[in-house]
C-alpha cells in the first residue's frame, strides 16, 4: 500500500486534528517497509481423520499460502513436515515435500511399534524459521494401540490456569472499561468456573459466572489506590485466589465494540493523562494493510468513533493506540465477517447406496453471484460408525482466517463460524480479548533496521559447508569446487563453484526425489589438495515435551470399540500374509552346501541374529542408521535421518535405557559417533538380540548394533582410501507421492475376497475444479453397512479457505 493512498484514506473523526500527518506517515511506511522486507507464510495440513492406530497411514494435503493475502504461496518450494512425539518429546520422522503451486500430498506410515499415545505433525518452510516457531503450524492426534493401555495422563484435577485480561491490555485507575477472563484445566481446555473481586478491605465489588469455555467477560472501574483478589470456584469443590493485574496510575484504556453494530465498529479510548497537549494515532490494521488510521490530541478525556466495517477484510483486525514517539500504549484486537462465503457443494450421485457399490461426487464451486471458481481442494470420505466427528474441529477456514493470527491454540474453533449459534459472535469476541496477538508485534516493526532473515527462502534443496585447511584456518585463494550427485535412479549430475573467502558454501535450488549420494571435491589454487571438507547438516526447530496434549480427545473407547476392532482384524490380516509369505520361502530346498564363515576376529559373536552386507549400490543414504531404516524387521529407526532412535522389538533392558549398545567394529562407542561414518566406508551391520547380546553383558539389555568398517577389517587394502580434498555423504530429497490404495469392485480379483472395512474409505488429495467450477471423483463403498461423512478442504485461486460436508448411507445388498 502507497503511503500517499493511505493519508488520502484516513476516515474523519468526531474530533479536530490537531498536529501534522508525519506520525502516521512514519507508522504507515514503516508497516508497509516491515511487509515488504519480510513477508510471512502460513502452512496448514489437511488429514484424512482425526485419530489412527499404530501400523496405519496418516495420509495428508499440505498447504501453503502468502499470510496476508491467503493466496497459495509459489515462492517456496520445500515444505518440511515432521512425526513428533509430543509426551517425550521426539522427533518419529520427517519429510521433504515438494511444493506446486503452494500445495502437496505425503503420508507417514505409522510403526506397528509406536507407543499408544498423543502425537503432532507440525510444517514450516525454512523462511518462516525466521519468525516465532509458535507460528509453525502443528496438528495434535491421538494414536491407539488395541489390546494394550494408554500411558495415564498426569492430571491435577485441583490445578487450573486462570487469567484476567483487561479490554486493550490495561486497568487504569479511576476509568471504566471491560475486563475478561479465561480459565483453563490442565489439559488446556475451557473450565466452567464463577467468582467474586474483592478490594483490599475484602469487600465484594463484582460477582462472575463464565459463559463459554471458560470464558467471560465483565465492566470494571478499579478506584484510586485499591488492590484487588479475585476468588474462583470451579468444580463444585474447589477454591482459587488470583490477583488482579495492578492498575496504572496513569495511562490509557481502549474498548471496542464490533457485534451489537452489524454495520459499523464503535472505538472508544479514554484516559486519565494530566498532559492535555500529548498527541496520539489509531491504527486499524487488518491482513498486512492500514485499513484505518486516525489522530488527536488527549486534550479530550475520552475519545469515541464510529468505524465502517466495511473498510476491513473478513479476519483478525488489529487497533493500536499510539503516543507521539510512535510506541504503542494501548491494543484491541476483533475478528470481522464480510460476505465473501463461496458456495461449495459435495453432491453424491445417490443418497442411498450399497456395500462396495461405485459411487461418484461432484464437486461445484461458485461464487456468491453463482460464477464459476478455481481451487485446490482435498477430499476425505470416512467411515462415520468408525471415525467420530469432534466437536467444532480445526479446519482449513478456521485455521487461516483465526487461529493462526492468534496466541496459543483456539479450542473448538469451528464454533465461532456455525451459522447455528446465535452467541457465537459475542463467545469470539470474547475469545479475541482473552486470546491476544502475536503475528504482528509493532516493536519490532517500528524499529529504525529491520533484522537481517537468518534463514534464506528456499525455491529448492540445498547443502553448504564450509571449506579450510587441515588446521582449520581459511585459505587466502579461491577453492574450487567440484560437486557431483549420484540419483536414486543412476542419474549421475555434476557441478562446479568457487567457495566464498571466508571458506563457505552453498548450492542451491536442488531438485530431486527419495535421496542422493553427494562427492564433493575441494582443491583450493590450482593443485592444492589437502583440504578439509565441512558439511552443514540440515536444521530442525527444537521439539518440546508436551505431556499434557492440548485438546485432547474426549471420546470414550467404547464408543471407538469398532474402530478399533476393525483396524486390528486389518492390520493382522496384512501381517498373516507377510508371514505366510516367509513360510513358503522356508519351504524352499536349497541343494547348495552351506558355507561355514569363520568368526570375524573383531567382535566376540559367532553369528548375529540379523546382519546386512552393505554394496556400492546402496547409495544415497545419510548414514549408517539410516541406512537400515525399514531393513529388519523388528528394528524401528525413528525421527529424522540427522537423529534418529533406535529401538529394537522384543528386547528390554535392565539399564533403563531404550536405545541398543552400538559397537564400531567391536568396540563400544555412542550413537554420535556412529552417525558420523560416511556408509560408502561401512563393510557390514549386524544386530544382535536375547541370546546373542547378552555375550556383551547388561548394558546390551535393549540389543546391540554392530557396526563394522571396511579399514577395520584386517585384510583391509589401504589403497582404496579416499583422495585428500573429497567428502562423500548422503542428504534428503523430496518425499515421493504415494497413492491411496482404493480397491475397484468392478473387476474381480483374488484379494477382493478379503473382507474390507476400511475408516478412510477414500482419500483424494489433488482435486482441482475446471473452467465451469466442476470436479467430479470416484470410488467404491466397503463392507459396512454405515452412515459416510464426507469432508472437503481447500483454496480458491483468490485466496478464500473452504470447508464443504455431506454425508450419504451405506445399506447391505
Amino acid at each position: 500500500m502507497k503511503t500517499n493512498a493511505l493519508i488520502l484514506a484516513l476516515a474523519t473523526l468526531l474530533f479536530a486534528f490537531t498536529f501534522e500527518d508525519d506520525l502516521i506517515q512514519s507508522i504507515a511506511a514503516k508497516f508497509d517497509r516491515y511487509n515488504n522486507e519480510l513477508p510471512q507464510e502460513k502452512a496448514y495440513l489437511h488429514l484424512d481423520k482425526p485419530y489412527y492406530t499404530a501400523g496405519e497411514t496418516v495420509w495428508f494435503k499440505a498447504y501453503l499460502v502468502e499470510a496476508n493475502t491467503h493466496l497459495p504461496d509459489t515462492v517456496s518450494i520445500p515444505l518440511y513436515v515432521e512425526l513428533i512425539d509430543n509426551q517425550r518429546g521426539k522427533l518419529i520422522d520427517k519429510k521433504i515435500l515438494q511444493l506446486e503451486g503452494g500445495s502437496a500430498a505425503a503420508d507417514f506410515m505409522l510403526p506397528d511399534t509406536l507407543k499408544a499415545g498423543y502425537y503432532r505433525l507440525r510444517a514450516y518452510t525454512n523462511w518462516m524459521l525466521n519468525f516465532d516457531e509458535n507460528l509453525l503450524f502443528t496438528k495434535d492426534f491421538k494414536v491407539f494401540r488395541p489390546n494394550t493401555d494408554d500411558e495415564p495422563i498426569k492430571l491435577n484435577s485441583q490445578e487450573i490456569d486462570f487469567r484476567f485480561f483487561p479490554e486493550g491490555g490495561n486497568l487504569v485507575e479511576g476509568i471504566e472499561n471491560r475486563l475478561a477472563y479465561k480459565a483453563v484445566d490442565a489439559l488446556g481446555n475451557g473450565l466452567d468456573v464463577s467468582g467474586i473481586i474483592l478490594s483490599d478491605k475484602g469487600d465484594t465489588v463484582i460477582s462472575f459466572d463464565s459463559e463459554h469455555l471458560g470464558m467471560g467477560v465483565m465492566t470494571f472501574k478499579p478506584q484510586i489506590g485499591e488492590k484487588y483478589t479475585a476468588k474462583i470456584k470451579y468444580r463444585n469443590i474447589y477454591e482459587k485466589e488470583v490477583s488482579l493485574p495492578v492498575s496504572e496510575k496513569e495511562g490509557f484504556v481502549m474498548g471496542v465494540e464490533s457485534v451489537a453494530d452489524k454495520e459499523n465498529i464503535r472505538l472508544f479510548v479514554g484516559h486519565n493523562s494530566a498532559n492535555s497537549t500529548s498527541q496520539i494515532a489509531i491504527i486499524g490494521q487488518s491482513q498486512g494493510k492500514i485499513c484505518y488510521a486516525a489522530k488527536a490530541t488527549s486534550a479530550k478525556k475520552v475519545l469515541l468513533m464510529k468505524i465502517p466495517k466495511n473498510k476491513f477484510p473478513t479476519g483478525v483486525t488489529q487497533f493500536t493506540v499510539f503516543n507521539e514517539k510512535g510506541l504503542p500504549l494501548c491494543e484491541r484486537v476483533i475478528f470481522l465477517k464480510t460476505d465473501t462465503t463461496l458456495n461449495v457443494n459435495i453432491l453424491p450421485n445417490k443418497t442411498k447406496y450399497q456395500t462396495r457399490e461405485k459411487v461418484t461426487l461432484n464437486i461445484e464451486a461458485k461464487d456468491a453471484k453463482g460464477k464459476p471458481i478455481s481451487g485446490d481442494f482435498s477430499v476425505s470420505v470416512t467411515d462415520a460408525g468408525q471415525i467420530l466427528e469432534q466437536a467444532f474441529p480445526e479446519n482449513i477456514q478456521t485455521y487461516l482466517l483465526l487461529s493462526s493470527d492468534l496466541k496459543g491454540k483456539v479450542e473448538q474453533p469451528a464454533y465461532y463460524f456455525s451459522k447455528e449459534n446465535p452467541d457465537a459472535a459475542r463467545h469470539l469476541d470474547i475469545l479475541m480479548m482473552t486470546q491476544g496477538w502475536r503475528r504482528y508485534r509493532w516493536n519490532d516493526i517500528m524499529k529504525d533496521e529491520l533484522p537481517t532473515p537468518k534463514y534464506p527462502l528456499e525455491r529448492g534443496l540445498s547443502i553448504s559447508g564450509e571449506i579450510s585447511r587441515q588446521n582449520g584456518k581459511p585459505f587466502e585463494k579461491p577453492v574450487n569446487l567440484t560437486f557431483m550427485f549420484s540419483l536414486k535412479d543412476s542419474t549421475r549430475l555434476f557441478g562446479m563453484g568457487l567457495a566464498q573467502k571466508d571458506g563457505s558454501f552453498v548450492v542451491n535450488n536442488l531438485s530431486f526425489v527419495d535421496s542422493a549420494q553427494v562427492i564433493v571435491q575441494a582443491i583450493a589454487g590450482n593443485s592444492n589438495r589437502n583440504t578439509k571438507i565441512f558439511i552443514n547438516r540440515a536444521f530442525s526447530p527444537k521439539v518440546q515435551v508436551v505431556a499434557i496434549p492440548f485438546n485432547a480427545l474426549t471420546f470414550d473407547e467404547k464408543e471407538l470399540a469398532d474402530y478399533l476392532k476393525r483396524t486390528k482384524e486389518a492390520l493382522d490380516f496384512e501381517r498373516s500374509l507377510r508371514f505366510n509369505k516367509s513360510i513358503l520361502l522356508n519351504e524352499v530346498q536349497v541343494k547348495a552346501k552351506k558355507k561355514v564363515e569363520e568368526r570375524d576376529s573383531r567382535v566376540l559373536y559367532s553369528s548375529p541374529s540379523k546382519s546386512l552386507t552393505v554394496d556400492p549400490t546402496m547409495i544415497g543414504y545419510m548414514n549408517v542408521l539410516d541406512l537400515i531404516r525399514g531393513r529388519f524387521a523388528g528394528v524401528q529407526v525413528s525421527g529424522s535421518a540427522n537423529d534418529p532412535v533406535v529401538t529394537i522389538r522384543g528386547v528390554s533392558s535392565l539399564s533403563g535405557s531404550s536405545e541398543p549398545m552400538f559397537l564400531l567394529d567391536g568396540m563400544r562407542t555412542d550413537k554420535s559417533a556412529i552417525l558420523m561414518l560416511p556408509v560408502a566406508d561401512v563393510e557390514k551391520v549386524d544386530v544382535l538380540t536375547g541370546g546373542e547380546s547378552a555375550i556383551y553383558g547388561m548394558g546390551a539389555g535393549s540389543g546391540v548394533i554392530s557396526v563394522l568398517t571396511k579399514r577395520g577389517n584386517p585384510n583391509y587394502d589401504y589403497s582404496n582410501d579416499k583422495a585428500l580434498g573429497v567428502e562423500h555423504f548422503g542428504i534428503a530429497g523430496y518425499y515421493p507421492t504415494k497413492e491411496f490404495y482404493a480397491p475397484n469392485y468392478d473387476v474381480s480379483l483374488p484379494e477382493h475376497i478379503r473382507p474390507d472395512y476400511r475408516s478412510t474409505i477414500f482419500w483424494s488429495p489433488k482435486i482441482k475444479t475446471d473452467a465451469n467450477g466442476k470436479a467430479s471423483i470416484t470410488f467404491f463403498n466397503t463392507d459396512a453397512a454405515t452412515k459416510v461423512n464426507i469432508t472437503l478442504e481447500g483454496i480458491s485461486a483468490a485466496g478464500i479457505p473452504i470447508v464443504a460436508r455431506n454425508t450419504y448411507s451405506v445399506g447391505t445388498k
